[in-house]
């Protein structure tokens, strides 16, 4: 119900729907990297040991950056620490999604998967520009392979280990 509340006030101030779809993406990447960092650095206390820490990204705009925002492309050159989270939770989604769908069709149980699919495909369509960052786009700004491969690997370490808790 909030998000129709903010949709609608988007639309009042005159500013179009993909203002509002950006607004979300950034409200869920900025949570998902502030708690996974957050996390890091509570376990690594806990541990004694340092915390983590990172490079923020340069704030000033060079011509290349101008040409992406003027594309409203995104421009994923950030620290590892950042992309890793946001990496790994859109290619663990890509692949429940996958094995949703195609367990509704072997199955089919569209009925009991229905919320569980719509909520994986929401979170790809909103988080789009970064499996265009991961898959798609060959410039600059594109999102590293070395981190596309550290989530892949993250991700399936979540799997394994999770379906032998499941299996368990």
């Amino acid at each position: 119900m909030s998000q129709l509340k903010h949709l609608e006030e988007v639309l009042l101030t005159g500013d179009p729907i993909r203002t509002w779809w950006n607004e979300q993406r950034i409200w869920m990447m900025k949570a998902i990297i502030s708690y996974t960092i957050g996390m890091l650095n509570a376990v690594l206390k806990l541990l004694g040991l340092k915390e983590a820490n990172f490079v923020p990204t340069n704030k000033v705009a060079d011509d290349e950056q101008i040409t992406f925002y003027q594309k409203g492309l995104f421009n994923f050159q950030a620290s590892t620490v950042v992309l890793t989270p946001l990496i790994t939770l859109v290619t663990l989604n890509m692949i429940c999604f996958a094995a949703g769908a195609t367990r509704t069709v072997v199955d089919g149980s569209f009925n009991a998967m229905f919320g569980q699919i719509f909520l994986s495909f929401y979170v790809l369509m909103v988080q789009y520009p970064l499996i265009d960052g991961m898959i798609f786009r060959k410039d600059k700004g594109r999102v590293p392979t070395s981190v596309t491969l550290l989530s892949l690997a993250i991700s399936a370490s979540f799997l394994c280990f999770g379906s032998l808790i499941i299996k368990s």
